[in-house]
């Protein structure tokens, strides 16, 4: 049938499944991250002064706005 002397070699497989859990778990990483980036940037822009943080709370609120507008857009998943 198959030969089974004949395996992938080890660091082939640690390749495969590092890279398999790096994909499932790179969204979300990607998204604490970048929350944790916008609100640091929030804090620093609310030090600076109110007219800063004021703006940076502008843009993070038309991120989002966008984010949602583009997501309604999409085709539904099955």
């Amino acid at each position: 049938m198959y030969d089974r002397g004949k395996h992938a070699p080890w660091w082939q497989e640690a390749f495969v499944l590092s890279r398999a859990v790096f994909g499932v778990l790179f969204w979300p990483l990607a998204a604490i991250f970048g929350l944790l980036t916008a609100i640091g940037g929030l804090v620093v822009a609310f030090s600076a002064g109110v007219i800063w943080g004021l703006l940076v709370l502008a843009l993070i609120a038309a991120a989002i706005t966008v984010f949602a507008w583009w997501d309604r857009r999409q085709p539904p998943r099955y």
